[in-house]
């Protein structure tokens, strides 16, 4: 074998060589490096959505935090504004507090009546029919310490006239109030008896 034969078959022999390395290196970055790099990426891709997931958390917890505090708020305020309402018999003490804060707010009362109560969904609706005398004045301060001593009672009308020629100040007033009432209870009755239908109706008021 001569010197060229030799040289042709050590060409021969590197390009197999190199034909089996480049091979070995294709099939290592197929089979390790791709698959890595793709496992590296969903991680970072995997950080960051935990890291807007955390961020997300925070934010949501703050806002939690700060719903829990406004119920707080809320429920001291209900508590605090909770109005108590009585039994429909209580209506001649009813009718006496409001009688005294028309005095001390220099109405007088000629006739205070109670009408017919209606029962509603929360409450009993009992009207209240005032007519007197006095100033307009004095309305505003009845009507102001009403509100504020029997805030269960409210106002429907309200109409103040005085006569003509009048140099005193004092003109007539009538007012209708609604004063709500405790719902009727309705307690058990044996069968066959007929139930009364005047039993809570509030009694009126005698007129003063």
């Amino acid at each position: 074998m001569n010197a060229d034969a030799l040289l042709r078959k050590g060409r021969h022999i590197d390009a197999i060589g190199a034909g089996v390395c480049l091979a070995l290196a294709l099939g290592l970055y197929l089979a390790g490096i791709v698959p890595l790099m793709a496992s590296h990426e969903a991680y970072v891709a995997n950080e960051d959505a935990f890291a807007k997931e955390q961020t997300h958390a925070r934010r949501l917890q703050a806002s939690l935090g700060t719903l829990r505090e406004q119920l707080r708020a809320t429920r001291r305020r209900a508590a605090e504004n909770t109005i108590q309402l009585r039994p429909p018999a209580t209506a001649p003490l009813h009718m006496a507090h409001i009688s005294r804060l028309a005095a001390d707010a220099g109405l007088q009362i000629d006739d205070m009546r109670t009408g017919v109560p209606t029962p509603g969904p929360y409450a009993t609706a009992v009207p209240v029919h005032l007519a007197g005398t006095g100033s307009y004045r004095a309305c505003t301060r009845f009507l102001r310490r009403l509100r504020r001593a029997l805030p269960e009672t409210c106002v429907l009308s309200f109409a103040l006239s005085a006569p003509r020629n009048d140099t005193t100040g004092a003109a007539a007033v009538t007012m209708v109030l609604t004063w709500h009432a405790t719902l009727p209870t309705s307690p058990r009755r044996p069968p066959g008896d007929s139930p009364d239908p005047a039993a809570d109706r509030i009694p009126e008021t005698p007129r003063t």
